[in-house]
């Protein structure tokens, strides 16, 4: 009985949902649209159950996923953005359709590197939030800063998308070029997920990639590229007044660091964007920059992108 009630009130969701699209959405009307028939629920659960027999593993629950949604959910929708572990379903991403960006977009590698699933959209959401925060930043006072490089695809966006030349800004890329730092950074970033720490520093680990990094600037005589440790470096080498900061080097105590260092130099109307914040596995950070924004009377938006962005008040 338990269970003939359960499928009535799924039943019933269905066509209230049903009929509430009908009228928000003129193409469903009764002129114009016929209703398919429902399969049986019993077919479906047994479908389903199917699929949860094959799901034993990351890689296969992201096949069908994938497959799912290309074949069953994007042709019952206007539009479908699909990456960097986001997803929607009717939002515009009119960015994708800017032949600027796209352009820019074919001069980076849009893939983390860190999923399972096709990702076609790849980082691009985030990196137009970059880019929107960095064009909102020329409005006010200050250099630009970036805190975590690796390959200076982030920044590259930026400097492809946003005229820092022509409204005389520098651009500081600061970045190890080497990996973690063992005098800041630790497993003990990852509490969730430790061996993240050992894997992540391994990839970042790339020959020359400073060299590669400086040859890839080398015509934007506006970029600096800093090798050194975070926050050490800045201590060193580092603009009078910023405009925007970029936080991005997966471990608390060198963007805490960056922060008591720099973030007094920000100017009102500044623009701070934290790659990690909203990420699950760098929990540590958010907590330690949460402390640190509630100290200073600020606060940080969580986006979808797992970016956090703070506009200094």
């Amino acid at each position: 009985m338990l269970e003939r009630a359960k499928r009535g009130v799924l039943n019933l969701a269905r066509r209230v949902g049903y009929e509430i699209l009908k009228q928000s959405d003129p193409r469903l009307s009764a002129a114009n649209f016929r209703e398919m028939p429902e399969p049986p629920a019993s077919a479906l659960d047994r479908a389903l159950d199917t699929l949860r027999d094959y799901a034993g593993d990351e890689h296969a629950a992201a096949r069908i996923f994938d497959a799912v949604l290309n074949a069953a959910v994007a042709p019952q929708h206007h539009s479908l953005f699909w990456g960097d572990r986001l997803l929607t379903l009717d939002k515009s991403a009119a960015f994708r359709d800017d032949p600027h960006f796209a352009a820019a977009m074919r001069g980076v590698n849009s893939d983390t590197g860190a999923t399972q699933y096709a990702s076609p959209d790849g980082i691009s959401w985030r990196l137009n939030t970059l880019v929107w925060a960095a064009r909102a930043a020329l409005h006010v006072p200050g250099d630009f800063v970036e805190c975590g490089v690796y390959k200076g695809d982030m920044s590259w966006v930026i400097t492809e998308l946003v005229d820092l030349a022509g409204a005389q800004r520098s651009f500081y890329l600061y970045d190890t070029f080497e990996g973690f730092s063992p005098k800041y950074s630790s497993e003990d970033d990852f509490p969730l997920a430790p061996q993240f720490f050992h894997s992540a520093d391994r990839g970042y680990n790339v020959p020359r990639l400073y060299n590669s990094v400086c040859e890839r600037f080398a015509g934007k005589s506006y970029v600096k590229v800093i090798k050194g440790i975070v926050p050490d470096i800045v201590s060193e080498i580092s603009p009078d007044r910023i405009a925007f900061m970029h936080i991005d080097m997966n471990s608390a105590a060198p963007e805490v660091g960056a922060l008591e260092l720099l973030f007094e130099r920000v100017s009102l109307g500044g623009m701070v964007i934290f790659d990690d914040y909203g990420w699950f596995l760098h929990k540590k950070q958010k907590d330690a920059e949460d402390r640190f924004m509630a100290e200073h009377g600020q606060e940080i938006l969580e986006l979808p992108t797992g970016q956090g962005l703070l506009i200094k008040r």
